[in-house]
């Protein structure tokens, strides 16, 4: 119970993951958001064996590797940054999100997979965090329920988003609204990139 209250708290805080399933929710079909979810749960599933591992403490403890991760995470922000920010200034009647073809559900659950898995703080909340919640002797079962748990939270809070999200969603037939919310989401995934690219870990 204290692990799930700990990554609620954490969840409910508006990060890449979210941000990512708030703009497709808004933007693209309500599948396409669950498939951001289903990705972003994998990537704490995946997060959490490798941190059974001991991978996670390499990375981190490897300044070159940790490095590596990191800028790897910036630049798949400023990336989907821009695209977003391309995206609205492409945008017509005719490319609206009922008027223009959906994404697949393949590149959706690509999206917030990478989202995730290119996220250095998450692999230091796991080594921060892991210890106090996991046994020595069963280091990998327990690690495993723990990022199965958070999975599941974190999937819990997105779809509420969702939910919320369809309450707005009629906004997007209008043009300006949609730049809008392009230009807005873009400069926010710009903004997550630079504070990681500025972030002393």
């Amino acid at each position: 119970m204290a692990f799930t209250a700990i990554v609620f708290v954490i969840a409910v805080i508006p990060g890449p993951n979210a941000l990512l399933v708030l703009f497709t929710a808004l933007s693209d079909k309500k599948s396409m958001a669950i498939a951001n979810i289903a990705g972003v749960a994998l990537g704490f599933i995946f997060h959490a064996f490798i941190s059974a591992l001991g991978l996670s403490l390499i990375i981190a403890q490897s300044a070159l590797a940790f490095t590596l991760l990191k800028w790897l995470g910036v630049l798949y922000l400023l990336w989907l940054g821009y695209t977003h920010i391309k995206s609205a200034r492409n945008l017509t009647a005719l490319s609206l999100p009922e008027k223009r073809n959906q994404s697949s559900f393949k590149d959706s659950f690509l999206k917030g997979l990478l989202t995730n898995m290119l996220n250095p703080k998450i692999v230091l909340f796991y080594l921060s965090i892991f210890p106090q919640f996991v046994r020595q002797d069963s280091a990998i079962s327990d690690s495993l329920i723990l990022g199965v748990t958070q999975a599941l939270v974190v999937s819990t809070w997105f779809c509420m988003i969702i939910i919320m999200a369809q309450a707005i969603r009629a906004l997007l037939t209008n043009v300006r609204y949609a730049k809008i919310l392009h230009y807005v989401s873009g400069s926010v995934f710009i903004a997550f990139g630079a504070k990681l690219a500025s972030s002393k870990i």
